[in-house]
């Protein structure tokens, strides 16, 4: 009974605040809109955490709960249902989703607290955050896509939430448009398992995959992992994370950190059975998931503002994850999962903090680059000391949460036996180290002339925006030691820490640390020379070596196209065939209208003539 209604308050909880805040508090409070969002996800994450620990402690049997609410739609043998499915990957993965939404909500409160927008922001807000729990509870392929597509919609929405913006309009723009790729692929895997089984339920998928042909097999396979690789920010699909930035950042703190990026990686794990059937699917996802950290991390190592090194970051992040899929470490991948849920929170907390202190002197400006940083510190302890945390969790520095996930990541890169691909992940770390802590030294320490952070009076956030960041420093230093809970809810064995392994990893992210006080603090001008010594290097690290540009070309040329259908040639020609069709059809029916003229006695002969026809067909048949 307590854990239907556990289950029962995922969803009950966040639509409940969702009618409240619109039908009550958008009316009559609409500055305390905010408030049935807050109970909404504290009764969630109270809800999951109690599921949680009845799977972990084997009271839920078989480790798993699924409940079929009702039927959408049944064709003969062919069935949707609506359902829920708590299992040991759902539950683990919703419980970091729901503690870190609830304390994202709480810090919007107080970033968007001047906002005009401020109710339609926590509608869109918390409209996100019920897609994704539906998303990671579903029990079905089709269900799933249903808030797959709720997640996309919500990210729409909140990327243009400043709509007057020119800059925001675009990227959410680009966003949308660039996940449709995705959706379209994931849609047609759906179709596939639907048309192949007659079911999407997860459970009776995965033990009939042997009635599929292996065609079918391995399309929705490759088709999954497409609608994942959009929705992660894999290459070549990554161009649009960056862009959405434009978005307020507790949007990108809860998009990076707890739903729409996670939703891809999510979608492989849970497909992990699909995937594991076809080994060519794994082994390109083991190969994009590297190039993608590889290129993003050197893409962020050089970027200016604070978002987007962040956005850079979060994308070479999800590149290891995606790795770990390839290698068919799904504990490695879902650890890492929920630790990078934790601190890049932190960090994109602490980025949106940075931005409140100065919004004064940024005049009104939505982001912050490392010009207008530098040497704050001393003005924002708390946020630069949470930052610190963050980073080297991040970099993978013991005893912090991201030391254990990544190095079971890296554990089972070595575990494959290939040198090249342990040579290039322990890069990817490095690479990791290297763009964190150039960030943490150029917005925090030094005192560069080129800078105006020493000038800019900042001054630490109020104590909404502090609790939260203080909270997940707390989690990003501790969640390491969910390992052996997390792997024994999804029925795997943890590894053991290897000590090469663990030597390695620490090694390589020190080598990035150094490199980045080398280039920082020992040479604090170097990130202003370079570029005026390398403009050309700086515009095609700005372009993603030359991608951003290819597909914004690739888009120009689409719509060029479609302004040539909606231009010339339907003026010219459909317009003139459809009007033409139309005359033909009007003077068809006056023809025949010689047929109809009214008189009875001419419709009385041509009854009779019918049934005298019917009639000798009948007597000539028989």
């Amino acid at each position: 009974m307590m854990n239907a209604c556990a289950v029962g308050t995922l969803f009950f909880a966040p639509v409940s605040a969702l009618l409240l805040g619109f039908f009550v508090f958008r009316p009559y409070w609409p500055r305390k809109t905010h408030w049935p969002m807050l109970a909404s996800c504290a009764a969630v994450t109270v809800a999951s955490i109690h599921l949680a620990v009845q799977i972990h402690d084997g009271r839920i049997a078989g480790g798993s709960w699924e409940l079929t609410a009702y039927r959408w739609a049944c064709a003969g043998s062919w069935r949707v249902d609506f359902g829920v499915l708590v299992d040991g990957l759902s539950i683990s993965v919703l419980g970091m989703v729901s503690l870190v939404s609830t304390l994202i909500h709480v810090y919007a409160a107080g970033y968007m607290a001047e906002d005009p927008s401020f109710c339609r922001f926590f509608l869109y807000f918390h409209f996100f955050f019920l897609s994704m729990v539906g998303l990671l509870v579903s029990n079905n392929y089709l269900q799933m896509y249903v808030f797959w597509e709720g997640v996309g919609l919500a990210s729409y929405l909140l990327i243009g939430f400043w709509y007057e913006k020119e800059a925001a309009r675009a990227a959410a723009w680009k966003a949308f448009l660039t996940n449709r790729i995705g959706d379209v692929a994931f849609m047609l895997a759906v179709f596939l398992l639907l048309r192949g089984l007659g079911t999407a339920r997860f459970s009776e998928v995965f033990q009939r995959l042997p009635e599929l042909s292996s065609s079918t097999l391995t399309a929705a396979a490759f088709l999954l992992f497409c609608g994942a690789a959009a929705k992660s920010a894999q290459f070549p699909l990554h161009v649009w994370l960056p862009d959405a930035m434009e978005g307020p950042t507790p949007v990108s703190a809860l998009m990076h950190a707890a739903t729409m990026v996670t939703a891809g990686v999510f979608l492989l794990a849970r497909s992990m059975p699909i995937l594991e059937e076809v080994p060519g699917v794994l082994a390109a996802a083991a190969l994009i998931g590297l190039l993608t950290s590889l290129g993003a991390a050197a893409i962020g190592a050089m970027k200016r503002d604070l978002k987007r090194v962040l956005a850079y970051s979060t994308i070479s992040q999800l590149g290891l994850m995606v790795l770990a899929i390839g290698t068919g470490n799904l504990f490695g991948a879902v650890f890492q999962l929920i630790t990078h849920g934790f601190f890049k929170a932190l960090l994109f907390l602490c980025a949106g903090s940075v931005i409140y202190s100065m919004h004064d002197s940024l005049s009104g400006a939505t982001t912050v680059t490392v010009d207008d940083a530098g040497g704050l510190s001393k003005q924002l302890p708390v946020t630069s000391g949470a930052f610190l945390i963050a980073a080297l969790a991040l970099s993978g520095i013991p005893p912090l949460a991201g030391f254990f996930s990544k190095d079971a990541i890296l554990e089972g890169v070595f575990a494959t036996g290939s040198k090249a691909l342990s040579v290039l992940a322990l890069l990817a770390a490095a690479g990791s180290s290297f763009y964190i802590f150039r960030l943490l030294f150029l917005t925090f320490l030094g005192d560069r002339p080129e800078q105006r952070g020493p000038r800019a009076h900042a001054h630490e956030p109020g104590f909404r925006m502090k609790v939260p960041v203080l909270a997940l420093a707390v989690f990003s230093a501790a969640a390491g030691s969910l390992g052996e809970p997390i792997a024994k809810v999804l029925g795997k064995e943890a590894p053991h820490l290897s000590l090469v392994v663990s030597a390695a990893g620490f090694a390589f992210a020190g080598l990035g640390i150094l490199a980045a006080y080398w280039a920082t603090m020992l040479r604090p001008g170097f990130d202003w020379a370079w570029r005026r010594a390398q403009p050309e290097l700086e515009r095609i690290l700005d372009d993603d070596f030359g991608w951003q540009s290819f597909t914004a070309a690739l888009a120009r040329g689409v719509l060029g196209f479609a302004k040539l259908l909606a231009g010339p040639w339907e003026r010219k020609t459909w317009d003139a065939f459809t009007e033409a069709l139309a005359d033909t059809f009007v003077g068809l029916g006056e023809g025949l209208s010689f047929f109809s003229r009214g008189a009875l006695n001419d419709y009385l002969w041509w009854m009779i003539l019918g049934a005298a026809a019917l009639a000798s067909t009948v007597v000539l048949c028989f």
